[in-house]
């Protein structure tokens, strides 16, 4: 009897195990990127869907293949339409769950019920990885992808390889795609990281203040050093300053943001900015030298006043121009003063623009190099 059920048990792994439903590798499209461009041409299709997808059999070692990759578009009415408009031109399906990067183009920044749309359906979808590095393009979205092309092609993907590889860098905040949703559904205003075509290669740089889903501005890459200073956000990042006629190169290697907050008759919120750092290149002759710590304390205060005019140049624009609070005085708020952010919450976009934001800079430089 024992023997008997021995031999049903066996028999019975023929039909329970194994994977009946699998696609090998070289079977799929691994999309790695999408861009989205406005189609002023279609009415049913308002979008441009661009597709890029690794060549996977010219990558490693063992490559049979030179080109890299491969990129296609289609005007369609989503995202996950055009897929469906793309099938029957590719040899495989589409696999979604390696998108690394979606760039949405500038036309489309000004249309904010189409943005809204965009970023509802990948929130919607579960084939979507929410970590997705959203990008904007300072034109066509298409245009950077098939730029993107010309450069060595990585298992990641060269755009998303150079958002992880700096995220350190004041360069550019990067962004996902739940940070994004996380930011307008508090405050209405996000930050998300610009990319550039700049001799037929993209460039990611400054970035692009965005308003209830709509365009509000670029920034260039001082502003946007000085909001991840204000963001607590800085870990590694090279200045340039004049000390005494000459170049001083100061290397931040750490940086510390604090706010502190008064209700008085008006909204008080002060920054204190502390770094440190290093002399990375500065030109030395007899009379002022590194070593001499009297020089190190101009040097410094040097610093501190370059730092605290683009800061306060920065916030004022955010106040005045922008009218956009990415630099996070409402969240500060709303988690250590939740009672009063209950009476101004509905108001605050009308109530940023008027408080006032002082800021202070402690620049401490502890290394000056080996030379003398």
């Amino acid at each position: 009897m024992k023997e008997k059920l021995f031999i049903i048990l066996m028999l019975s792994l023929f039909f329970i195990s194994g994977c009946w439903d699998k696609a090998e590798i070289e079977q799929r499209t691994f999309v790695s990127d999408i861009g989205v461009d406005l189609n002023k041409k279609g009415e049913m299709n308002r979008f441009i869907v661009t597709y890029q997808y690794p060549n996977i059999n010219a990558i490693g070692k063992n490559a049979t293949e030179d080109k890299k990759s491969y990129v296609l578009s289609t005007p369609c009415s989503s995202i996950f339409q055009a897929g469906r408009e793309l099938s029957t031109r590719v040899p495989f399906p589409f696999y979604y769950k390696h998108v690394k990067v979606l760039i949405l183009g500038e036309e489309l920044l000004h249309e904010e019920n189409l943005v809204r749309e965009v970023i509802d359906e990948l929130n919607r979808d579960t084939k979507i990885n929410k970590k997705v590095q959203i990008l904007v393009a300072e034109g066509k979205a298409k245009d950077i992808i098939e730029a993107n092309i010309t450069r060595e092609q990585t298992v990641d993907g060269v755009i998303y390889s150079t958002v992880k590889d700096n995220k350190t860098s004041s360069r550019f905040t990067s962004q996902t795609l739940t940070g994004l949703i996380s930011n307008f559904d508090f405050s209405g205003v996000s930050l998300i990281p610009r990319v550039t075509i700049i001799d037929d290669r993209y460039v990611i740089s400054g970035g692009c203040i965005m308003k209830n889903y709509k365009y509000v501005a670029w920034i260039d890459e001082k502003e946007n050093r000085a909001i991840s200073l204000l963001n607590n956000k800085v870990n590694n990042e090279t200045m340039d300053v004049i000390y005494e006629g000459d170049l001083v190169s100061y290397t931040i290697t750490n940086a510390k943001s604090t706010k502190k907050v008064e209700f008085n008759d008006e909204i008080n919120v002060n920054f204190s900015i502390r770094t440190e750092g290093y002399i990375q290149g500065y030109i030395m002759d007899g009379e002022k030298t590194t070593f001499d710590n009297e020089v190190l304390e101009e040097m410094e205060k040097t610093i501190e006043k370059d730092i605290k005019k683009e800061l306060d140049k920065t916030i004022d624009k955010l106040q005045k121009t922008y009218k956009a609070d990415v630099i996070g005085v409402g969240e500060h708020i709303s988690k250590f003063e939740s009672k009063d952010w209950k009476k101004i919450k509905n108001n605050w976009d009308n109530i940023f623009p008027d408080i006032n934001i002082n800021t202070t800079v402690d620049v401490k430089i502890r290394r000056t190099g080996l030379t003398k």
